[in-house]
Parts: structure tokens; C-alpha cells; sequence
């Protein structure tokens, strides 16, 4: 699911507007910091460090407090992006010399997620790594569609699809639409929306 996931992102960021930002390992799929970790030995960020002693000395006797900041860290913490990129599957991922501690714990699953692995798959479905590739090529080779291009969205009222179309002034159109529930799920262009498949 996470690939599928990663995928669906990819081609968001591809197909719409302006200025696209990849973090660090986004574009192989990395993992934000798994809640197993302890958050005193672990993090880094000062902000985060701080938020948690607060935490601690505010709520340390309140386990629905502590469970709560816990979500929170991990959902809006920075260290989720500072985690040593995932460049092979040896000790320490390629970030720095195996007998060498790297600043910030690398994630357990480097053996897996690396960007050696995903680029040189060569299973029939492309890794993360190279669909981003090719949606960055395909943005580049139709840039009149997916940079400058019109927008306009197609059922905004659907909370679980994300659907739009690209428009060049040439009058080149892309569909993009993106199922964000997690499930397979039916949907039917609207009626009053004017587009052709070739």
C-alpha cells in the first residue's frame, strides 16, 4: 500500500502547477520515524525536543496527554525529513561509512526502501523511484500542460477523488484523477465535463 500511496503523491505533484519540492527519500518512498521510537533518544529537531520535556513535565501522570503529544510529534515533527537518505541496502544505507554513527538513526527498513533497489528494478511494475522518473520526464515533455496549463477540477464535491484536468492553450487535455480512499471505487466523468480519451 505504501508504494501505491507514494505513486498516487507522485503524480499529484507531477501533474498540477507551480514548483514541485521532493524532500528527501519521498521519491523512493521513505517512511516518516516509526512511533516505536523513543522520541528523547531518537529526535533531533529542538522544537521537538522541547514539545516532548514540556509534554513530560506538564502530563507525565496523564497517559491520554503523553498518547496525545506522542500523535502530535508524529505527525508535524521535521525529523521525519532529516532522517539519513536510504542510498543502498548495507549498514548505516550508504549515508556515511558503515563504522561511522550517522547524526540521526537510519530507518530499519533501509534493507528495503534504498534508492540502489528502485533503480534497478526490473520487476514489470516501476518502483517508486522510477515513477517518479517518468512523471518528472512526462512534466518536462508536456510542460504546456502540466506547468502552464489550465486547470479545472472535476467533482470537487467527492471527499475521496481528486480529479482535474490539465489544458495547454493549444487546447491539449490531461485527466488526472486520483483515488485517495484507499479502496477501489467507481467513478464517472460528470456530464457536463467535456473530455475524450485517445
Amino acid at each position: 500500500m505504501r508504494d501505491k500511496g507514494a505513486k498516487l503523491i507522485a503524480l499529484m505533484q507531477t501533474t498540477l502547477g507551480g514548483t514541485i519540492f521532493v524532500y528527501q527519500g519521498e521519491e523512493i518512498g521513505m517512511r516518516n520515524a516509526p512511533t516505536s521510537w523513543d522520541i528523547s533518544e531518537e529526535y533531533k529537531d529542538i522544537e521537538t525536543i522541547n514539545y516532548w520535556k514540556k509534554c513530560q513535565k506538564l502530563y507525565r501522570d496523564d497517559a491520554e496527554q503523553m498518547a496525545f503529544g506522542k500523535r502530535v510529534i508524529h505527525m508535524k515533527a521535521r525529523d521525519h525529513a532529516r532522517t539519513p537518505m536510504q542510498w543502498e541496502p548495507k549498514k548505516n544505507a550508504g549515508f556515511c561509512e558503515p563504522d561511522v554513527k550517522p547524526w540521526m538513526r537510519v530507518m530499519d527498513d533501509y534493507e528495503i526502501i534504498n534508492a540502489e533497489t528502485q533503480m534497478n528494478d526490473k520487476s514489470a511494475e516501476l518502483s517508486i523511484w522510477q515513477f517518479w522518473r517518468r512523471g518528472l520526464k512526462d512534466r518536462k515533455e508536456h510542460a504546456d500542460v502540466f506547468v502552464y496549463g489550465d486547470y479545472q477540477e472535476v467533482s470537487p464535491d467527492d471527499e475521496n477523488i481528486f480529479a482535474y484536468i490539465r489544458t495547454s492553450d493549444a487546447g491539449d487535455k490531461w485527466l488526472a484523477v486520483l483515488n485517495f480512499s484507499g479502496k477501489a471505487k467507481e467513478w464517472t466523468l460528470p456530464a457536463d465535463v467535456e473530455f475524450w480519451a485517445c
